[in-house]
């Protein structure tokens, strides 16, 4: 498949990367020549300086620019003839992309920065619009990315509070199980090593058993030991709502930006 990738900073150049794992042939477009140039140079695809050319040419298109930029760039590109144009545009709802790019099959996404490693959440609006063999081709091109992970568009802006910044907010917790390791006398890479394992292993435990992740931790808390003491403190510090309140937070930021 030709893809385009128009906008090519750490989102739109981890796409790319992924596309080239997969053998796509990639047109790359950036405000930036010398860091399209570079990109096209490492994933051996071609740097187009012409929006319209490149997006012309491509199969499938994403947009990787600012949302102040949409406008501009909309009357750059022009009239598309069915691509598939996946905008991972922040706020910018799929009624705005469609009326922005007509002739286009449009789809609204949203990666988080997992992406660079193929593991990311890939959220995507549903759309009645797409025909079963679009959406088809949206499942191959995204593919070994992560988890595709199609929901209502009303949806997308709590996903984006949850899964888009979610990253963020679990490294916190990974810096604060290694400092608490080395309070307690670990040196910072072994306390790295075991957090993060620790941290795959608690993930690993609630993909593979069902029910609620509470139903795991009471397996791992005998009565009267030393889980439940560190639980009773954990819940003192009110750690369960200050995620709660800053998932709720990202949300409100998000939908500022409509």
């Amino acid at each position: 498949m030709r893809v385009a990738v128009i906008g090519c900073g750490v989102m739109g150049s981890a796409f790319a990367r992924q596309c080239a794992k997969k053998g796509h042939s990639l047109l790359l477009c950036d405000h930036s020549e010398e860091k399209g140039r570079a990109l096209a140079d490492e994933l051996e695809g071609s740097f187009y300086s012409d929006l319209r050319e490149a997006a012309t040419k491509a199969d499938a298109i994403l947009l990787a620019i600012k949302p102040k930029d949409l406008k501009a760039c909309s009357k750059q590109i022009g009239q598309l003839k069915g691509q598939i144009l996946l905008s991972i545009l922040a706020g910018t709802e799929l009624k705005t992309l469609k009326d922005a790019f007509p002739g286009a099959e449009v789809v609204r996404c949203m990666p988080n920065l997992a992406l660079t490693v193929g593991e990311s959440v890939i959220a995507i609006a549903k759309d009645d619009t797409l025909c079963p063999s679009v959406v088809e081709k949206i499942d191959h091109l995204l593919e070994g990315m992560g988890l595709v992970f199609w929901a209502e568009e009303v949806k997308i802006d709590p996903i984006t509070a949850l899964a888009g910044s979610g990253p963020a907010f679990i490294l916190v917790m990974i810096e604060s199980l290694v400092e608490g390791g080395i309070i307690m006398g670990l040196r910072a890479d072994e306390a790295k090593e075991l957090a993060l394992q620790t941290m795959i292993g608690a993930v690993a435990l609630a993909k593979t058993q069902p029910g609620h992740p509470g139903n795991i931790r009471w397996q791992i808390s005998a009565p009267g030991g030393t889980t439940i003491a560190g639980m009773k403190a954990l819940e003192e510090s009110g750690l369960r709502i200050g995620i709660i309140n800053t998932l709720l937070a990202t949300l409100e930021k998000t939908q500022e930006l409509h």
